[in-house]
């Protein structure tokens, strides 16, 4: 909804509850807000992607959270109905007899996109007595919007109405740049895209400049002369290019096509669900790929010992090679060119006796993926009939867990071990950084895979006097060959005190150089 057609909505709603009483606010959906009328409901929805201003008949509506909205806005009455300018923002002022004495407050609806917002502002003071969203200082520069801090309004938009049609800045900039719309919603307060496209096409289908057609929605704005037209974008103040009239802009929409609570919950939980399910089905899908081309144990054993039967095998360089076997069938065998054959042979031999255990996990994933598909869709199909509380409650959890992910990634967290044993593994070159170099201290000890990028662990002493026992430090390099990158094999392990680790010169984050290190070897392959 632009803000020129919020201009064309101020007659309509005069007309419907300028000095009438609110009897209850509550809310109709998760971004609304209805206030209740003798004659109807007025649904302010401050929704993100399509925040509007509905008139209904009759929407269910629940209690809000904050106590000062029904504290100031029930039974109050509308005094006046303010839009500032021609933006996105409406005023609604109320006056209502408390106790202890008159109180003026302002609710004041701001219908911005993406920050839509619907605040409720004492007018003594210009303090926020209660916000739909709050705003604080390291999101916004500009402003920040919570209970108890002065209302400050949002920026203006651009040139307000009455010093359009005088702009030379805006006359030689449509002449420049001729019919350009991110001109028009960018220089003209209360002017979308949508408008600013209807207004060149308007122009273009009449024949007449640009800047007659904005004159032509500047009179319309300033005398409060509209006549609602519904474009092919959207709605508009005035008639402008293909449509039709508008008969009662404030009803576009019906009681029954807005959103209960409820039916916004079960939309919402019902969705994570599905994104859940979709992903299943692709890591379904790529478990049976690696299953089906899983090579057997006696292909990797034939490749390897015709590699080893095989002249000059110590030759580098190649990535495949075409080789028969004992019967004449031949082998196009797969190699990396910095091996030899010879060490290619002994990487098949290895993965010959591993793809037991390489079969065995991708069944058993495949096997726990299927069981949790099955679980999502019974939930999914029992969705529909879970009350309020329930669907409440999941996304509570939901969202909980959620942000417990968040954290962790975020959060470099200590890793407990055996008796009370801490380390801390980074999972990137700056994480590598930050571990070494600020969580280390000099006498704690430092580990990490000999010769292959990954983890720098370090392991904490936490004020002990000797030095770890040897199951520990094998926990410590298990933790660091796991974080190496290499998923089988015997990976050696370095370890040292952090105060023989450097940073290497003009090196990255992440890169040392050490001395007086000491080697453990971790078998992934025997690791639970």
């Amino acid at each position: 909804m632009d803000g020129v057609f919020l201009s064309a909505l101020l007659p309509p709603l005069n007309a419907l509850i300028l000095n009438r009483k609110c009897m209850k606010i509550g809310r109709p959906a998760r971004d609304g807000f209805g206030l209740l009328f003798d004659e109807g409901i007025l649904f302010l929805n401050a929704r993100p992607d399509s925040p509007d201003l509905i008139w209904s008949k009759a929407v269910n509506m629940t209690e809000l959270s904050s106590p000062a909205w029904n504290h100031h806005l029930d039974g109050a009455k509308v005094r006046d109905i303010v839009q500032p300018g021609a933006d996105r923002i409406l005023h609604i002022c109320f006056s209502s007899t408390l106790l202890y004495g008159n109180s003026d407050v302002t609710l004041i609806f701001e219908a911005t996109g993406r920050n839509a917002n619907v605040i409720l502002v004492r007018n003594e003071d210009k303090r926020i007595l209660a916000c739909h969203r709050k705003i604080p200082s390291i999101k916004s520069r500009y402003r920040t919007v919570a209970p108890g801090q002065v209302y400050v309004p949002p920026p203006s938009s651009g040139l307000s109405p009455g010093s359009w049609s005088s702009s030379v800045e805006l006359k030689r900039s449509i002449e420049n740049k001729k019919n350009s719309p991110v001109l028009l919603y960018k220089m003209l307060e209360g002017v979308g895209p949508m408008t600013a496209r209807a207004l060149i096409r308007h122009a273009e289908i009449n024949e007449t400049s640009l800047l007659k057609t904005v004159a032509k929605l500047e009179t319309a704005l300033l005398e409060q002369n509209f006549s609602p037209w519904l474009g092919p974008d959207g709605p508009l103040p005035i008639e402008l290019g293909v449509g039709k009239p508008i008969e009662n802009p404030l009803f576009m929409k019906i009681a029954g096509e807005t959103k209960s609570i409820r039916e916004d919950r079960l939309e919402t939980w019902s969705a994570i669900l599905r994104r859940r399910l979709t992903f299943l089905h692709k890591r379904l899908a790529s478990l049976k790929i690696a299953l089906d081309g899983l090579v057997s144990p006696e292909k990797y054993r034939t490749w390897g010992n015709l590699l080893l039967s095989t002249e000059n095998n110590s030759k580098k360089g190649l990535r495949e090679i075409v080789l028969k076997d004992w019967n004449g069938f031949e082998h196009t065998i797969p190699l990396k060119p910095s091996r030899s054959l010879k060490s290619n042979a002994s990487k098949f031999f290895r993965k010959a006796s591993n793809t037991g255990i390489e079969r065995r996990n991708l069944e058993k994933h495949e096997y726990d993926t299927l069981d949790e598909i099955k679980s999502l869709e019974k939930s999914l199909s029992r969705a529909p009939g879970l009350p309020l509380d329930e669907l409440d409650a999941l996304l509570r959890n939901y969202r909980k867990k959620e942000r417990n992910k968040e954290e962790q990634r975020k959060a470099i967290g200590a890793r407990t071990l055996s008796g009370g044993w801490r380390c801390f593994a980074g999972r990137n070159a700056r994480e590598n950084d930050e571990v070494t170099f600020k969580i280390g201290k000099r006498d704690d000890f430092w580990f990490h895979a000999r010769g292959i990028p990954g983890a720098h662990v370090i392991l904490k002493l936490d004020g002990r006097a000797d030095n770890p026992p040897e199951d520990i430090i094998l926990e410590t390099a298990v933790e660091a060959a796991r974080g190496s990158g290499a998923s089988s094999g015997i990976i050696p392990v370095d370890y040292t005190r952090v105060q023989y680790v450097n940073r290497m010169r003009k090196g990255k984050p992440g890169q040392v150089v050490y001395s007086r290190e000491k080697t453990v070897f971790i078998d992934l392959d025997r690791l639970p």
